[in-house]
């Protein structure tokens, strides 16, 4: 049967290859991955592919780990064709539906369908008792797949980008907040922060739980190595209000090798939109500075307008349009 489940690392190079073909899309080329976002998939791929005995060891004691990257390939003219990848959200039942890819020449053949099937079957197997995904607005044989299998539509996301021609100069803090480094293993702020800004739509699919903030102990770990193979220099801040509670964070992902987008990201109280302008302006000073001369990626949640709103004020252009889809399996 052309179907089998993903083996790591053997097929971590082919995925690789079979990712850049089939997100190639000529009558929707927006929808096609960018040639910096090539760089850096194919660069995380040779990384992983390098630690992957170290990982492992890990899976031996760590059933996070052994869920680290699951899915299932299609296999046929002695080649990869199609692939679905699945993971938990952080330690907890909700599962991530991360890629599905089906070569253009192998479309329209029930394949997508047999792959998702199968992973979602997988993911019950390890626990798995809710998944979402993400798709491509617009992508309508995509999005009626994903109904038809049970998914629903309960939030999106908007993808942002801009080319900055220069550095922007680094704005002020609104007065009455302060902002401080947020350590990489400090989940409780994080966690808090969601807990309290998370719209009710989402919580169905995306509890607000501790598992998917904090880390277990061989995670720990092993996150170092991993975030090695993705050669990046990462920064995340959070920002407190009069009384020292965190009502935003924000950080940024830089390519160490200059090679590839920055990407900035932030999250904030919806009622605190005076803070938007200040993230969005202080990030992109930031990337712009450590990376200059290369796109710079945002993706804000459609429920947090005062970021669409600040992201557009300081010249983001929309790229993309994503609904995401939940299913209780």
């Amino acid at each position: 049967m052309p179907i089998r489940d993903l083996q790591l690392p053997t097929d971590l190079i082919p995925l690789g290859d079979l990712l850049f073909d089939s997100f190639h899309y000529p009558e929707n080329p927006e929808w096609s991955v960018k040639d910096d976002e090539q760089e850096q998939i194919a660069e995380t791929i040779k990384n992983l592919a390098r630690i992957w005995p170290i990982i492992r060891v890990g899976q031996l004691f760590s059933s996070a780990l052994r869920n680290l990257l699951r899915g299932c390939v299609w296999e046929e003219d002695g080649k990869l064709v199609g692939c679905t990848t699945v993971q938990p959200h952080g330690n907890t039942s909700v599962w991530i539906v991360g890629t599905v890819s089906v070569l253009p020449e192998y479309r329209r053949r029930g394949i997508a369908r047999k792959l998702v099937e199968r992973s979602l079957e997988t993911s019950r197997e390890h626990g798995g008792e809710k998944a979402w995904l993400d798709v491509i607005d617009g992508n309508l044989p995509a999005y009626k797949l994903y109904e038809s299998l049970g998914f629903e539509a309960y939030s999106g996301h908007i993808d942002f980008h801009i080319q900055p021609e220069e550095v922007p100069p680094h704005p002020e803090l609104p007065p009455g907040y302060t902002e401080l480094p947020l350590k990489r293993f400090d989940w409780q702020p994080r966690y808090e922060l969601e807990k309290r800004i998370s719209p009710e739509n989402l919580l169905k699919y995306e509890p607000v739980e501790e598992g998917r903030f904090r880390q277990t102990g061989i995670m720990r770990l092993i996150a170092p190595l991993i975030i090695w193979a993705q050669g990046t220099r990462d920064e995340t801040f959070q920002i407190l209000d009069a009384q020292g509670q965190i009502v935003a964070r924000m950080g940024y992902s830089v390519p160490k090798k200059g090679n590839g987008a920055n990407s900035i990201f932030l999250r904030l109280d919806p009622q605190r939109p005076e803070l938007a302008p200040y993230m969005v302006g202080a990030m992109l000073h930031q990337v712009t500075t450590l990376n200059p001369g290369k796109r710079v990626e945002l993706s804000i949640p459609l429920w947090l307008q005062p970021a669409i709103e600040a992201a557009q004020e300081a010249g983001f252009e929309k790229r993309l349009a994503n609904h995401r889809m939940g299913l209780v399996l």
